[in-house]
């Protein structure tokens, strides 16, 4: 008997895992990675009602379309993530640590050009905005605030600096020092309870196989969170010790686009 297919066309094949990003927004702007992740599962939902008429052929409907991802959050302590995805569930207190004065990072010569941001290493446990002592340059001395650089935050909420060509500026090839205090945590406590509203927010996943293909599932209508935290902690002398979070997360349509792209649209580039 012969074979009834003899080929298997690979460029229709998907393979491997996914990145999932989870944002505030539906632009995505500030997106923040899960990280790594086991057993991430997309499914589509259908609520299927069927009319009936005693002189027609019933007829199957589609009342409603959702979604379902599902997946195990191994990165357990990723709380920008978790706070994105929790939302207001929770309260984030941070205790703050000591004042650190006079910190220093050099921006060495070769790795930094004009109008590119240089995140600052430490940043305030609070988010509060850096305290900047001075920019110095080693060829062109001790740079001005908002003519020279500019202190900046970028989408994911980290500051740093932006050196621009300014006339005070001569080159590229010198190292730039910058001092400045920050306070860091001293830790960070995670209250949860008594909350009901849970807050929407947006995700995408993305894969990306061996040849360079990029196919991403982006999330249109608003996710929330479908399970509570369940931490199963392992054996002490276990194969593999580390502690996930199974992750649900409801995605919704959203009713006010264009019907028909409403729940998620799949992108492939090439």
């Amino acid at each position: 008997m012969a074979n009834p297919q003899t080929t298997e066309t690979a460029s229709q094949v998907l393979y491997g895992a996914v990145k999932i990003e989870v944002a505030t927004a539906s632009t995505f702007a500030g997106a923040v990675d899960v990280g790594a992740v086991n057993g991430a599962k997309l499914t589509e939902e259908l609520k299927i009602a069927t009319y009936e008429t005693d002189n027609v052929v019933d007829r199957d409907v589609v009342s409603d379309q959702t979604g379902m991802v599902e997946f195990e959050q191994i990165q357990a302590f990723n709380e920008a993530a978790r706070v994105i995805m929790r939302g207001t569930l929770d309260t984030v207190e941070n205790v703050s640590g000591s004042l650190v004065t006079g910190a220093t990072q050099t921006i060495y010569s070769g790795s930094w050009v004009y109008n590119q941001f240089t995140p600052i290493k430490n940043q305030n446990g609070s988010g509060a905005t850096i305290a900047i002592t001075s920019v110095t340059a080693a060829t062109d001395g001790v740079l001005a605030a908002a003519l020279d650089y500019f202190l900046v935050k970028n989408d994911d909420g980290i500051y740093g600096i932006i050196i621009v060509d300014s006339s005070k500026v001569t080159t590229q090839a010198q190292n730039i020092a910058i001092v400045y205090n920050y306070t860091p945590n001293a830790s960070v406590n995670y209250f949860t309870g008594g909350k009901s509203v849970l807050t929407p927010f947006y995700m995408r996943l993305k894969n990306t196989d061996e040849n360079g293909k990029v196919a991403t599932w982006t999330m249109l209508g608003p996710c929330t969170i479908n399970s509570g935290d369940e931490m199963a902690f392992k054996k002490y002398n276990a194969d593999d010790a580390r502690v996930s979070i199974p992750v649900k997360i409801k995605v919704r349509r959203d009713i006010t686009l264009t019907a028909g792209k409403q729940l998620w649209v799949k992108n492939v580039t090439s």
